[in-house]
């Protein structure tokens, strides 16, 4: 049986919640809905009025950016 949406199933992202979220980055789940440690700009997708999840594949682009940043700043220090 196929769904009538095709590939849709499959470019699906995987939600988290804020306290996952605050796992990964390491900071409060509190951090995470004031939109500080640069989640401010992550998708935000409400499920009802008061659940907020995230996107898995954005929270890991933001640690790999914000490394990446970090390593660059600390070899500049070190030329």
């Amino acid at each position: 049986m196929r769904s009538r949406y095709g590939n849709d199933l499959i470019k699906r992202k995987t939600r988290i919640t804020a306290k996952r979220v605050a796992e990964i980055i390491g900071c409060s789940e509190k951090t995470i809905y004031n939109g500080g440690a640069g989640t401010d700009g992550l998708t935000r997708i409400r499920n009802g009025r008061r659940q907020v999840r995230f996107i898995l594949e954005e929270v890991i682009a933001l640690v790999e950016r914000q490394e990446r940043q970090a390593q660059q700043k600390h070899a500049g220090k070190h030329e």
